[in-house]
């Protein structure tokens, strides 16, 4: 199972189903496009502002955007340690 970037969720779930362009959700979370693309697209992270933003726009909690990407960010780290791991 691959690790899904929080970004992907959030473009499902709060733009895709609510026919919302990138350039929309944007002016709406005060951000700019190219800011929210980043995250959408896996490129960037959600940091705390984002994740005030979102809760903000389209409800939930900043708290559990964070915890997507917190969760993502381990399972990377993790992959790459298990992939090298130290002479303990």
């Amino acid at each position: 199972m691959r690790n899904v970037h929080p970004g992907e969720i959030l473009k499902m779930e709060l733009v895709d189903s609510k026919k919302l362009t990138i350039t929309k959700a944007a002016e709406l979370l005060g951000i700019k496009r190219s800011n929210l693309s980043n995250i959408l697209n896996g490129n960037s992270s959600i940091s705390p502002n984002v994740a005030l933003r979102l809760e903000k726009v389209f409800g939930g909690s900043a708290k559990h955007f964070l915890n997507l990407q917190s969760n993502y960010d381990l399972l990377e780290a993790k992959t790459k340690f298990d992939q090298n791991l130290p002479k303990l």
